[in-house]
């Protein structure tokens, strides 16, 4: 075989091949959208003849179908806002933030794209206040706060940028902050809002919140000096990062409580060793009494004892 009929032949093979080879996955071909416009429109038709009539079931069916049948066709966009919107009138709350959850998903080019993020806004911060509730055999009952964070994470990710994501972020912060042992969780929801959104009108109250639950943590049994160094650095960032904040003058309030507590401390352990007559460590916290306090009664009572265990 000649070297040119050889070529001829190799470009024969590479042709077939490309021809067989199967669509990539998750692209569809030209040829299946155009082939679903033609009963895609039909079903839209029956959809909004369905609605106007007040046949509600049947116009969320056709709706459906547009969107799980024909997701590619020109209308889907368009069904599955009237699909979610429908839900929402017909007080299908849940499935309606679901619904409103696909169309930003799947057609951010939508013209309803951001009345879809302000239903959703809605709709979730709804679920967080209990307005929306889980309905089964005539009986009532609150969402969960899994369900909740997960509606309200769902709000963020969709529009990370929109000032709707600040808020959802808050709001889980919040509501893992409510729910016993789940502190740490909420400080670290706390500290991605601030990451994530530093200039937002909800980051200063999520630094002053930080704070604040590690100093109830260790009112509350968990003395870690660790909790304390911790909230006194929050506070510091709050003054640091938004000293004209109304939480800056709380701020302050509480870094002078911290200090309060921390010298009542130290004078606390120095009374326990002089009890127990360890009087070299006792002195060494009457010190630090003395160091850290103003002129006050501790400090004058500090500075006596460490006269007495001197002598």
């Amino acid at each position: 075989m000649t070297p040119l009929r050889k070529l001829s032949s190799l470009l024969a093979c590479s042709a077939l091949l490309v021809a067989c080879s199967p669509e990539p996955s998750g692209v569809p071909l030209i040829s299946e959208a155009r082939a679903g416009e033609s009963p895609a429109q039909a079903l839209y038709d029956q959809a909004t003849t369905a609605e106007e009539e007040g046949r509600i079931k049947k116009a969320l069916k056709s709706y459906k179908t547009i969107n799980t049948r024909f997701p590619q066709s020109s209308i889907a966009a368009e069904a599955t806002y009237r699909y979610a919107k429908l839900l929402e009138s017909d007080n299908e709350l849940l499935d309606a933030f679901e619904a409103y959850d696909d169309l930003l998903t799947k057609y951010p080019a939508s013209t309803h794209y951001g009345e879809a993020i302000e239903r959703q806004e809605e709709l979730a911060h709804q679920a967080a206040q209990g307005v929306i509730r889980n309905t089964f055999i005539g009986l009532s009952t609150s969402l969960g706060s899994k369900k909740i964070t997960e509606m309200l994470a769902q709000l963020r990710d969709n529009a990370p940028q929109a000032p709707s994501a600040p808020k959802a972020q808050f709001t889980i912060a919040e509501i893992l902050d409510k729910q016993s042992g789940k502190a740490d969780e909420a400080i670290e929801q706390y500290r991605q809002l601030v990451r994530d959104y530093p200039d937002s009108e909800y980051a200063p109250e999520a630094q002053y919140r930080i704070g604040d639950s590690l100093v109830r943590q260790s009112s509350q049994g968990n003395a870690d000096a660790a909790n304390i160094d911790r909230a006194r650095k929050a506070f510091d960032d709050l003054l640091l990062r938004y000293p004209n904040h109304p939480r800056a003058v709380d701020a302050k309030k509480s870094l002078e409580r911290i200090r309060i507590d921390d010298i009542k401390r130290s004078f606390e352990i120095a009374e326990f060793y002089r009890k127990k007559g360890q009087l070299s460590s006792a002195v060494f916290y009457y010190q630090e009494t003395v160091r850290k306090s103003d002129d006050g009664e501790l400090k004058t009572q500090a500075q006596n004892w460490i006269k007495k265990l001197g002598s």
